[in-house]
């Protein structure tokens, strides 16, 4: 596979040949499709509007462990026609792989098979991933920075539609009456399975598209930005609503400190202790958090969740439990010896991705975590940002900034195929391009003179 486009410290040699030619570049709009349209069946899933009871959406969440036949056909079937297009092209490839990190960190997850209760379950799921990240990847060198931006806000305002427009047409647009979890009913989902699944990729919706306005002034993004947060007051996620505005402030003013490293570096830091705070905060007034949104009857509390994989890393400190191989991998999983309440036997994670990491692959695992989407990141969104990269670095940084605090009440990190997972993944290598193709300065080692013979230092 060939993803070229070096980075150069400094300017980049110039490229003689012109632009590439028409018939090359008739493969662009191609993998565009290709990628929108993987998008879009990311998004809407096997069963859209299906209804479900929450016990079978633990069920389908269980039993998600890479033996899906569609599933396998559909994710082997992408990759390899984009493996296709990258064979054919004709034209100079917009990005060259160098996220070692990243592929560090799914080496160690495959090693963690090992040790799993159930090592091809945990196998599975990580090829699962593999492939996920191998397509985003691959577009990536195929389209650049700019056209998966692009194709990105065309899902999500795809996807916005057609939850809108499902609501007045079908009853399964809206959890039924029937939930067993009584806090779902009458929260909105679209054709998402599970409302916080829908909260979520509408909050990243109303970010994305509130700086689409910022930079086009064109009227219809500002509507599907108030639309999309409509439909977020409308899921009841409260996760999600908590963050929309508050990702959109931040996200804002990254975006009017291009030019200023040392502001931005401040601005990191600032989001970095807002992640504690807001974690310490939910931890210390949780049971009022619980009466202000929901039924405390209901409500399933995280903290208990928490519990279970703390108490499982208090026996096993060092290396987890093997990637994917804690909740829901039958009757032996590790979960089921540290449950203290009932509910928690239709867990299907830990509603924290850190912890989640930590309780699957170890400390080795978070690590690699923490160095791959939190630190580098972070690196490339302080020195990476300029006045031309403006809106695509703001709209990553936003995507960016609100799943690091979603996974403090949920897991999305490595979370199989889920819509939230897919769009991190694309924000981070909107960014990644985006910090390298912005020219620095040309580092020269200076070479000691050669004083001639009989004169002094």
């Amino acid at each position: 596979m060939s993803l070229a486009l070096p980075w150069y410290r400094g300017r980049a040699p110039h490229r003689t040949g012109g632009a590439a030619p028409a018939r090359a570049e008739a493969l662009i709009p191609i993998a565009q499709a290709v990628y929108y349209i993987f998008l879009m069946l990311i998004f809407i899933g096997q069963q859209p509007f299906s209804s479900r009871n929450q016990e079978q959406l633990v069920a389908m969440a269980a039993n998600n462990d890479g033996s899906d036949p569609f599933k396998q056909a559909f994710f082997i079937g992408f990759a390899m026609l984009l493996t296709l297009l990258e064979l054919v092209r004709r034209y100079r490839p917009q990005y060259r792989f160098t996220y070692w990190p990243l592929l560090l960190m799914l080496g160690w997850f495959l090693i963690s098979c090992a040790w799993g209760i159930d090592p091809f379950v945990s196998f599975k799921r990580v090829m699962q991933q593999v492939i996920v990240i191998y397509i985003t990847f691959l577009s990536l060198a195929l389209l650049g920075p700019e056209r998966i931006y692009r194709t990105l806000v065309a899902a999500l305002v795809t996807s916005l539609l057609i939850c809108w427009i499902s609501l007045p047409i079908t009853p399964n647009a809206v959890h039924p009456p029937t939930e067993s979890d009584k806090a779902l009913i009458g929260a909105w989902r679209g054709f998402f399975f599970h409302k916080n699944i829908a909260g979520a990729v509408m909050a990243l919706t109303f970010v994305v598209t509130a700086h689409a306005y910022f930079t086009s002034k064109k009227w219809y993004y500002a509507l599907f930005s108030v639309m999309a947060f409509i439909f977020v007051v409308g899921t009841k996620s409260k996760t999600s609503l908590a963050l929309c505005f508050a990702i959109l402030a931040v996200s804002s003013v990254y975006r009017l400190l291009s030019q200023s490293v040392a502001k931005r570096a401040v601005l990191l830091l600032l989001v970095g202790l807002g992640m504690l705070l807001f974690l310490a905060l939910y931890i210390a007034f949780q049971p009022l958090i619980e009466r202000w949104f929901a039924d405390p009857t209901a409500f399933t509390g995280r903290v208990s969740i928490w519990r279970v994989a703390i108490d499982y890393l208090a026996d096993h400190p060092w290396l987890g439990a093997g990637f994917g191989g804690f909740w829901q991998v039958g009757d032996l999983s590790p979960s089921h010896q540290y449950l203290n309440q009932q509910f928690q036997l239709l867990t299907a994670h830990s509603h924290n991705g850190y912890l989640e990491i930590l309780v699957t692959t170890g400390p080795v695992g978070l690590v690699l975590l923490l160095l791959s989407f939190v630190a580098l990141p972070a690196y490339w969104f302080l020195t990476g940002t300029t006045k031309q990269n403006a809106t695509l670095m703001a709209s990553a940084f936003a995507i960016w900034s609100f799943v690091l605090y979603q996974n403090l009440l949920e897991t999305s990190f490595f979370d199989k195929d889920r819509q939230v997972w897919v769009i991190f993944l694309s924000s981070i290598a909107i960014a990644h391009a985006s910090f390298k193709a912005v020219e620095r300065p040309r580092w020269h080692r200076q070479r000691a003179r050669t004083l001639p013979t009989g004169v002094p230092a």
